[in-house]
Order: C-alpha cells, then sequence, then structure tokens
C-alpha cells in the first residue's frame, strides 16, 4: 500500500490530480488507514497510470476515466513499455516496490536483490532514485513504524541499497575533471544512504566528488575541504535532529579561506543558515545546480 505522497511520485501525476480523478471520474477508490489517510494498493496505481498514459495520448479525461474504468482501455506500446517515464515503467516501479517492501517484511534477501535489480532497471540513476528508490525506502520507513517489518527486515533492506550505490559511485569513476567537492554528513547523523545517492548523481556529471560518510566531526569537514581544496561541500541534513550540527560544521567552513561553495540537501535542509544553499528534493536537479555552480554557470 501506498501514501498519496508515494502514488504520485510512482505514477508521475500530482497529487492534487489524483484527488480529482477521485473524485471527478471515479478512477481509483483509496483506502482510507487507520489514520483516515489515503492509501493505494497496486491495483490503483495501474489504472491511475492507464488514465495518465491515455490523456498524454490526447485522449480527454472523461473519455480516459471510462475507458480505465471498464477495462477497456488499449495497452500500451511496447516502445512506451521500454521507456523510463511511461504508465509501463510506473507499473513495473509499483511491482518492484511492493516485491522490496513484502521481502523485506519476510527477511527474503533474495527477493530484496530482485525487487532492486527490478528497480534499477527502470531508467537512469538519477530517475529511478527520485521516482523509485527514495519513495521505496520511504514506504520501508513507514512499514517498520507500522510495526509490519522488523527492525532486521529494516537493516537488511537498507543494507542492500547500500551496496547497490556504493557499487554505482565505484562504477562512476575515480577523480575525472574535477572541480573537488566533498559530501558526507554532520557529526552524530547516520542516515546516509541519501547523501550516498548524490554523491553518485555529482560523480555521474564528472566531479572529483570525495565521499566522506556518516558522522563526520566539524574539524574533519574542515580538514577534508582544506586538503582537497575543494570549491564546494554538500551536507545532508536528513532530520530536524541533524541541523544543529550540520549548521556548526556550515558555520566552520564559511569561516575558511577561500570560502568554499556549501549545499545542504535533505528533509531538514532548508534555510540551514546564512551563506548555505539549499538544494532540491530531486538529486537529478540539485545536481545539476551543484555542477553548474562550481563551474561558475550560476552566482
Amino acid at each position: 500500500m501506498y501514501t498519496i505522497k508515494q502514488a504520485a511520485r510512482l505514477t508521475g501525476v500530482p497529487e492534487a490530480s489524483l484527488r480529482a480523478w477521485e473524485r471527478r471520474y471515479a478512477v481509483v477508490a483509496p483506502h482510507r488507514n487507520a489514520s483516515g489517510y489515503r492509501v493505494y494498493d497496486d491495483a490503483a496505481l495501474a489504472a491511475v497510470s492507464a488514465m495518465r498514459r491515455l490523456i498524454g495520448d490526447g485522449w480527454s479525461p472523461a473519455e480516459a476515466a471510462v475507458a480505465v474504468r471498464n477495462g477497456t482501455a488499449p495497452a500500451a506500446p511496447m516502445d512506451e513499455l521500454a521507456g523510463r517515464d511511461t504508465a509501463g515503467a510506473d507499473l513495473s516501479a509499483a511491482d518492484a516496490s511492493q516485491l522490496f517492501l513484502s521481502s523485506a517484511a519476510r527477511l527474503d534477501s533474495g527477493g530484496i536483490e530482485e525487487s532492486l535489480d527490478r528497480g534499477f532497471a527502470l531508467g537512469s540513476f538519477e530517475h529511478v532514485v527520485d521516482s523509485w528508490l527514495f519513495p521505496a525506502l520511504e514506504a520501508l520507513g513507514d512499514g517498520w513504524a507500522r510495526g509490519e517489518i522488523d527492525v532486521a527486515g529494516e537493516h537488511a533492506a537498507s543494507n542492500a541499497v547500500h551496496r547497490r550505490l556504493s557499487a554505482a559511485f565505484d562504477a562512476a569513476g575515480s577523480r575525472s575533471r574535477g572541480p573537488s567537492v566533498v559530501v558526507g554528513l554532520p557529526p552524530g547523523s547516520q542516515h546516509d544512504l541519501g547523501a550516498l545517492a548524490f554523491a553518485t548523481a555529482l560523480r555521474r556529471r564528472g566531479l572529483d566528488v570525495l565521499y566522506i560518510g556518516a558522522d563526520v566531526p566539524v574539524t574533519s569537514w574542515e580538514t577534508a575541504v582544506r586538503s582537497r581544496r575543494a570549491r564546494a561541500a554538500v551536507l545532508s541534513v536528513p532530520t530536524e535532529e541533524d541541523r544543529p550540527a550540520a549548521v556548526a560544521v556550515a558555520e566552520r567552513l564559511l569561516g575558511q579561506t577561500p570560502v568554499p561553495l556549501v549545499f545542504a540537501g535533505g528533509s531538514a535542509a532548508v534555510e540551514l543558515t546564512g551563506g548555505v544553499r539549499s538544494l532540491a528534493a530531486s538529486i537529478a536537479t540539485a545536481a545539476q545546480e551543484v555542477d553548474e555552480r562550481v563551474h561558475g554557470g550560476v552566482e
């Protein structure tokens, strides 16, 4: 089951449209969880994805809704099913997510690996992370919070993801055209999957990335940036509890000479402190911004 936020990311249909399609066209009838919030199953995601595809093909919303409700919507062309952003890809994403969560709940390492194989086959690294991996990890955390997934399953799945991201980082190549960028987390912060994914996206753009990982002391950040003569530092700030330590790191770096560019990304990174640029939630967009700024394209 998926929240409306997760359903929107998996299908590419904005939350407002999901609500409107439910209200006006009865394309889906999402269940409600114990808290009263909408939750969507795989069949609902399939219906939403089919309607999005038909509208994209020129159908009116009313016509598309009738076809979806009656089960008469034409299947997606095979060349669309191979694309990263098509309805067929969305359905594959939903299947991969369901396998990921159910395998974590069963402590099925083979199933977890299979789900990652499916997920990472959906498109480019950045597309997969933004549209599939992050929503799947969010759902994993939600499942653990509800008691549906044991901590052992959550750890097994998270560690499997970490191995995949580490392999992607290595595959992106070693030092390239530069400039140098340091990426990591502030002291005390342990949730490093987002930071590792972003470091990989930067490396794929050809930047010379030093990934220093989780729980890095303030003085070690200073040492890393100075010794690498880094043009920029990127702090991952995944939780509100990480903000004070992230501020301490940022202020120390901004006091260096020469002053590096300092960026912050993550759920709690908005308006971290003066002089720090907040990054977009999308790693593709954020990586492009860092790349442009360190090369002087954006001031």
